[in-house]
C-alpha cells in the first residue's frame, strides 16, 4: 500500500464549524435569516448545511441569490424538526455547528468568536445562545452577569425547571462531540426532552451578555408533522397542560 493511502487526512483547525440552517417553505424569513448571518459571521464557516422539511426547489434560489454555496437536504416527504436535525447532523465533519432555523436575524458581529471561547473554557456549556434578556424565559431574565474566559455572559441555571436550560434549539454555536454523547435525538422525544437529557449529563445553556440575534417568526408558525396538532379547544388545552404538568413534576421528583 502507498504512502499517500495510509497517510491521514489533514487534521481540521480547532475552531472548524459547519452552518446548519433548518428551513420548511417560509423563504421569505429564510432570506432575511441568512443574509444576517452571513453578513454577521466574523469566523468563516467551513461549511454551509440547509435541510428544507418542505421539500421545495426554490430553497436553492435564496442561496443562490444571496451567493452562498450550501450543501442542500431536500425532505420528501416532509420528516418534522427531530428527524430533520438527526438527518442532517449525520452530514457534519466538523467539531462544531452552528444551528439556526429560518426566522432569525442577526444584528452584531463578533458572536462566533465570543461563542468559542465560552465553550472551549467550559465543557458543561452545551450551546451559547444569542437572545436579548427580554426575550428569555422569565426565570432566567434576571440571572447575574458573569465573566467567562473574558466574555460578559450569564448563565441559564437548569436547576429552576424542570427540564429546560440545559439545551436548545435556539441559535447558537455546540460541539457536535456533545450531540453524538447525548444523541440522536428522536429517540429523546422533543425539545424539552433533549435539554432533560443534557441537564442529566451536567449540561447547562450559556447565553452572550451582548445579544446578537433576534426572533423574527412570531405568527408564522409551521405544523411538525410529528407533534400534535394545536388544541382547538379549552378542554383539549387543559389536558395537554395536566399533562406536561405531571410529565414536569415526574422529573422533578427524579434524582
Amino acid at each position: 500500500m502507498s504512502a499517500e493511502a495510509t497517510a491521514p487526512s489533514t487534521p481540521l483547525p480547532p475552531r472548524s464549524y459547519s452552518v446548519v440552517v433548518t428551513s420548511c417553505g417560509r423563504f421569505d424569513l429564510l432570506r432575511r435569516t441568512l443574509h444576517s448571518l452571513r453578513d454577521k459571521l466574523d469566523l468563516a464557516p467551513d461549511a454551509w448545511i440547509i435541510i428544507e422539511d418542505s421539500g421545495d426547489e426554490a430553497v436553492r434560489d435564496v442561496t443562490r441569490a444571496l451567493g452562498i454555496d450550501a450543501e442542500i437536504i431536500l425532505n420528501r416527504p416532509q420528516l418534522g424538526q427531530m428527524k430533520s436535525l438527526d438527518k442532517v447532523y449525520a452530514q457534519v465533519k466538523t467539531p462544531y455547528a452552528f444551528h439556526c432555523e429560518d426566522d432569525w436575524e442577526f444584528f452584531r458581529t463578533g458572536f462566533m468568536a465570543e461563542s468559542f471561547a465560552l465553550l472551549e473554557a467550559r465543557p458543561d456549556y452545551s450551546v451559547v445562545c444569542l437572545r436579548p434578556r427580554e426575550e428569555q424565559n422569565k426565570l432566567i431574565r434576571n440571572a447575574p452577569m458573569q465573566i467567562v474566559a473574558g466574555i460578559r455572559m450569564f448563565e441559564c441555571d437548569p436547576s429552576l425547571h424542570p427540564e429546560y436550560f440545559s439545551y436548545a434549539f435556539n441559535p447558537g454555536l455546540r460541539r457536535m462531540a456533545d450531540y453524538h454523547r447525548i444523541g440522536p435525538f428522536v429517540p429523546l422525544g422533543h425539545e424539552p426532552d433533549v435539554s432533560y437529557a443534557f441537564k442529566k449529563a451536567g449540561f447547562r445553556l450559556a447565553n452572550l451578555e451582548d445579544p446578537a440575534v433576534r426572533h423574527i417568526g412570531d405568527e408564522r408558525h409551521v405544523h411538525d408533522p410529528t407533534q400534535p396538532k394545536k388544541a382547538s379547544n379549552a378542554w383539549e388545552r387543559l389536558q395537554r397542560s395536566i399533562g406536561k404538568r405531571w410529565k414536569r413534576l415526574q422529573r422533578a421528583l427524579e434524582k
